[in-house]
């Protein structure tokens, strides 16, 4: 059970698996897909994950990273060549509880963590702060929880495993594509409003087929627009919340998106 403050212990299952605070992804999925939102959150239908080998790597490498103790107790990596069959039945069960990692996958993380070790700039980020921290507050009238990476004195690091370049500007795009700038605002206004003083927000960007690492930290301008997002989707989901109504039944319009609308006086 999550309560107001911060919350020590708290396991990742345990995080992801309340319901009382809102937090970042949910806000995100609303403003996104809403009905989408109300067959997860409120119905709490299952659903196919279809990012989760993905996602299970990049847990995988943040726990290398920000709590190595914990790595061999909570993955297992799987010899065999493919998830199925027998053999991998029988590894799941001998591993019940675990996140199970490809022998290929824990030799690509083997490459990003000897990069890592070798970049100083990153090295020094996760020092001298707590990994995992998780915060709840109320933000906007809404519950809210928040997850960090890792946090130092007036500082959030978040780390982020892409496929994409990870130069300022193509990270700038991935940012916006995963709405990460409605991610930072959220959490640096939680700690913020928590601790009573200003907090930074830095990436750092692990790219899984180069293993190139860059450290990137959140603009002002970045976090505003982000800010706009959070509190939008507060406000729409206070209504939905409030209404019983999460989502318009029937045929929707489709739009374009801003960036594609076209100008006929463009030459």
């Amino acid at each position: 059970m999550l309560k107001l403050g911060i919350n020590d212990d708290i396991a990742n299952e345990d995080y992801h698996g309340d319901r009382e605070f809102e937090s970042s992804s949910s806000l995100k999925l609303y403003l996104k897909d809403p009905k989408e939102y109300y067959n997860k959150y409120i119905l709490k239908l299952p659903r196919e994950e279809r990012y989760k080998s993905a996602y299970d790597f990049g847990s995988y490498i943040h726990s290398l990273i920000l709590e190595p103790g914990k790595t061999e107790s909570e993955f297992a990596v799987y010899e065999g060549m493919t998830r199925r069959g027998k053999a991998y039945e029988k590894f799941k069960e001998e591993n019940e509880g675990k996140i199970i990692i490809t022998h290929s996958q824990m030799l690509q993380a083997q490459g990003i963590l000897e990069s890592y070790t070798d970049n100083q700039l990153a090295m020094n980020s996760i020092k001298d702060g707590t990994p995992e921290q998780t915060l709840c507050v109320e933000l906007e009238g809404m519950k809210i929880k928040v997850r960090a990476d890792y946090v130092r004195d007036g500082e959030i690091i978040d780390i982020k495993t892409t496929g994409d370049p990870v130069d300022k500007f193509t990270a700038g795009k991935t940012c916006a594509r995963f709405d990460y700038d409605l991610s930072a605002a959220l959490y640096v206004d939680a700690f913020v409003q928590h601790y009573g003083k200003p907090y930074d927000f830095y990436f750092m960007f692990i790219n899984k087929m180069s293993n190139e690492i860059e450290m990137l930290k959140a603009s002002e301008k970045f976090l505003e627009n982000g800010r706009r997002k959070y509190k939008k989707a507060i406000q729409l989901l206070k209504t939905a919340k409030d209404s019983g109504k999460y989502f318009e039944d029937g045929i929707q319009e489709v739009n374009i998106p801003s960036w594609a609308i076209f100008n006929e006086d463009t030459e």
